[in-house]
């Protein structure tokens, strides 16, 4: 993609997000992908990444994305410090080709811990990020480029949530006592995760999301997914709209209407992709 191919700054590639992994007997994921309005495209590469794609200046770069194998990573907006600034080193790998190598399954999650230990993640240029990678089989970590990475097993819980600040700088605080960007989002979707352990599904999730999704301001939610691997199914919904809510299957690679429409719809992904506007639409 064009971005491996520039060393360059990409203006807000991340977002003011809110993102969780639960892990039960299935697995969910969810995300609400928060950014100021502007061209937004869902694509295929392959057989199966499904990637989110924003447009910069012209140009569409990655957001986020999840694979077939049922493998998440996104790139939220986090302080930066020095030691995750971009540096050319060896061992030195930046967050954007680890999430290539996350989503194309040459690294998988079950390599990734180990990934980790011989490798110093550091950001793209003069950009700051940091990523909830998340899979089946309580395979989910954190990723802070030049900060600790947490996986699930540290945690001592089944769930993990991520907003804008650093999660490790928090790790031993109580939930209730994080600070920084985004922790009243941080909270709620903790306290609603938390409440709902025993019961939680798809309806939670869309609920947990609608809950934490941003309306105004300068980083609206444009869209809300939850996925859950063991099914190959994404559900989402766009422009903090929850009346209304999309399928997209891996198995048939296809967006249908799924929910609240007054027909039905589908559409086979491909490399081109849709527009949400497209969708907005159906």
């Amino acid at each position: 993609m064009e971005w491996r191919k520039k060393e360059k700054t990409i203006k807000e590639i991340t977002s003011m997000c809110t993102s969780f992994a639960v892990h039960l007997d299935k697995t969910f994921i969810g995300m609400n992908f928060d950014i100021s309005r502007r061209p937004i495209k869902i694509i295929m590469i392959g057989e199966d990444q499904l990637l989110v794609l924003q447009n910069d200046d012209g140009q569409f770069y990655p957001a986020f994305g999840l694979n077939s194998s049922g493998t998440f990573m996104n790139l939220l907006m986090v302080d930066s410090i020095e030691e995750g600034k971009y540096r050319r080193g060896k061992n030195c790998v930046h967050i954007m080709k680890l999430f290539d190598e996350i989503l194309s399954g040459r690294i998988e999650l079950s390599q990734l811990s180990e990934y980790l230990t011989n490798n110093v993640i550091v950001n793209v240029p003069s950009h700051s990020v940091h990523s909830l990678i998340a899979g089946r089989n309580r395979k989910t970590y954190i990723v802070e480029p030049g900060r600790k990475n947490i996986d699930i097993n540290s945690s001592d819980r089944d769930f993990m949530v991520l907003t804008n600040f650093p999660v490790s700088d928090n790790f031993n605080n109580e939930y209730k006592n994080v600070e920084g960007p985004g922790k009243d989002r941080y909270i709620k979707a903790y306290e609603v995760i938390t409440n709902n352990i025993e019961t939680f599904n798809i309806e939670t999730g869309l609920n947990l999301l609608k809950g934490t999704a941003q309306q105004s301001g300068d980083y609206p939610t444009q869209i809300s997914l939850i996925f859950v691997p063991e099914e190959s199914k994404v559900h989402f919904t766009l422009n903090g709209d929850f009346t209304k809510i999309f399928e997209f299957s891996f198995i048939h690679k296809q967006i249908q209407s799924f929910e609240g429409f007054t027909s039905n719809k589908s559409l086979k992904l491909t490399k081109k992709g849709v527009l949400l506007s497209e969708l907005e639409d159906w």
